[in-house]
């Protein structure tokens, strides 16, 4: 019957709750996990007990699962089980007093005010390939999406008035841009129209010289060009614009469930991870983000 009730579960979580198709799978894909642990246990619904659920987890951390993974394996298993209680499948919920896993999170660096107005200055010419590199600095900076959402995009995925665009790949969703972006998005284009003439390609965003698409290693050579020729001194990839981004909306106060499907994250625990910033470190970095 469990597996019967994930059914009502995950519907329930679809259609009252709005969960996103990503992070449903995630759901699903953890407390199955379980259960397939608990069918070797050959348990009545009724005989499932906190010992089970924690056997379960020393299982995964002997599969040297991280910690993070776990705690969201978790999340989803006291989720599931909260529902079952409600609806009164079962008269006791062993996962109610699991603790989540304590452990310090690294916190990636992510950039500062002086940083970013350095990139600016040092991309502040007119030509193709200097608009092309400040585009992919306001781009991932003001829109937090991944970097191979970023290499994956088309003209035709944008809505220029509305200062949006959808993002394909690992998970779909509508994100949104800033005006200066939109600026720089806006003279790019046309430089990129002027550069390659009758061999325009709106299908591809970002391009060479050869106007083939960029791939993940030129993506990575370009961030570092940038980030040594502006004198930064810190262990920055094109990632931790995404990192800026996430840190910045938390601590401006934005809902952690509407970041998540915002930045398209399948578990609420990638989310938490920018709660790990301090006021300060936020604080010292700066984001124009003027939607």
């Amino acid at each position: 019957m469990l597996r019967v009730w994930l059914k009502e579960y995950i519907q329930e979580e679809r259609v009252l709750k709005n969960k996103s198709d990503n992070t449903l799978r995630a759901y699903r894909r953890d407390i199955l996990q379980l259960l397939d642990f608990l069918d070797k246990l050959n348990l009545e619904i009724k005989g499932i007990k906190e010992k089970h659920i924690k056997d379960f987890l020393q299982d995964l951390k002997r599969e040297n699962i991280s910690k993070r993974s776990i705690n969201r394996k978790l999340s989803s298993i006291k989720g599931y089980f909260k529902f079952l209680e409600r609806k009164d499948y079962i008269k006791e919920n062993p996962s109610k007093l699991i603790e989540n896993n304590e452990f310090k999170t690294n916190v990636l660096p992510i950039f500062s005010k002086i940083d970013i107005l350095k990139i600016r200055e040092l991309l502040s010419d007119r030509i193709f390939n200097i608009l092309r590199d400040r585009l992919i600095v306001e781009l991932l900076y003001s829109s937090g999406i991944r970097a191979t959402e970023l290499l994956n995009l088309s003209e035709g995925l944008f809505n220029f008035e509305e200062r949006e665009f959808k993002v394909t790949g690992k998970s779909e969703r509508i994100v949104f841009y800033s005006k200066t972006c939109s600026e720089v998005l806006r003279d790019y284009l046309e430089a990129k129209r002027q550069r390659f003439g009758d061999d325009y390609k709106k299908e591809i965003l970002f391009v060479n010289s050869k106007q083939e698409r960029l791939s993940d290693r030129s993506l990575r050579r370009i961030v570092d060009r940038i980030v040594k020729r502006a004198q930064i001194i810190k262990e920055l990839s094109p990632h931790s614009f995404r990192h800026s981004f996430g840190a910045y909306m938390v601590h401006k106060g934005m809902n952690l469930h509407y970041l998540q499907e915002l930045m398209g994250h399948s578990s609420i625990e990638s989310t938490k991870i920018y709660l790990d910033y301090s006021k300060e470190q936020v604080t010292n970095f700066y984001l124009l983000i003027d939607f």
